[in-house]
């Protein structure tokens, strides 16, 4: 590694580029960034893998090249002109390509363009009493299995965010949290998936314990309401801090009809992000 290179670990991407950063002092726009691995969260916290990036300074270009002189060029010999060279090859015959004999079944080029392209339909969305009951019977069974001996289990429709809005009551909800929630998370991705798996459409779960993911979605709406008044005032679009699927999702769904702010997102990966603009 050179002064101008460095790699560093972390919990997160984020946070190992925050610690790579502190050791170049550079800023996050003057560095290139190579995720060398994933943090890695194991199976519900088992078999965890810490996050590894490299950063490099960006280079803007050889200043010692830029100030190189260019050789001077010499002068072009006027070109003569070969008007019968020009007549000779323009009486050139050009290539004759056949036609192409149709093949049946196979589309020409012609063909390709003009015909339609069609769309996947849209899965239809679950039925709120069957997705209520299959994630109360799972979820049981899943806890159970990861000795919650005493959890009970409340799951609800929530037709605002189309989704299953589970309850889980239990003396150890601090084990259920995780460490910074990764247990809870995980518990909820393994939700969504064998829900949807059951029911054969696709279906959100959202499962908490002890108001954990209930005051992180108030938080997150907290700061999509200041970012709204930023765009009133400005007239511009306002970016929202990196955040994981659901709460993108939350965000999208919770402002969908609202008559003044559309919702967008860019960025790839953990960087993703919610951009709220104007909607005129």
């Amino acid at each position: 590694m050179t002064e101008q290179e460095t790699e560093s670990e972390g919990k997160t991407v984020d946070e190992a580029v925050k610690s790579a950063l502190k050791k170049l002092g550079l800023h996050r726009d003057q560095v290139e960034v190579r995720i060398l691995q994933e943090a890695a969260g194991g199976i519900l916290g088992f078999g965890a893998k810490p996050a590894r990036v490299s950063i490099r300074r960006k280079l803007w270009g050889s200043p010692a090249k830029a100030s190189e002189p260019r050789p001077a060029r010499s002068p072009r010999a006027p070109r003569e002109r070969r008007p019968a060279a020009r007549a000779a090859r323009s009486e050139e015959p050009r290539e004759h390509r056949p036609p192409q004999t149709p093949v049946p079944g196979v589309p020409t080029p012609q063909e390709e363009k003009a015909a339609p392209q069609t769309t996947r339909p849209p899965s239809p969305p679950p039925d709120p009493a069957q997705a209520c009951a299959a994630t109360e019977e799972i979820l049981k069974e899943l806890l159970s299995r990861m000795l919650f001996t005493d959890a009970s289990i409340a799951a609800k429709w929530d037709p605002e965010q189309e989704r299953v809005k589970t309850h889980v009551r239990t003396a150890d909800s601090e084990r259920l949290i995780g460490p910074g929630g990764k247990t809870l998370e995980a518990v909820q991705f393994l939700m969504t998936l064998m829900v949807s798996r059951r029911l054969g459409t696709p279906a959100a779960v959202h499962v908490d314990t002890n108001d954990y993911w209930q005051m992180k979605e108030n938080e997150i709406l907290s700061q999509a309401l200041k970012g709204i008044e930023n765009v009133r005032n400005t007239g511009r679009p306002y970016r929202l801090q990196p955040m994981d699927a659901p709460m993108r999702r939350l965000i999208h769904k919770s402002l969908a009809k609202h008559p003044d702010i559309m919702t967008t997102s860019e960025g790839d990966g953990l960087w993703r992000k919610i951009v709220l603009r104007p909607r005129s």
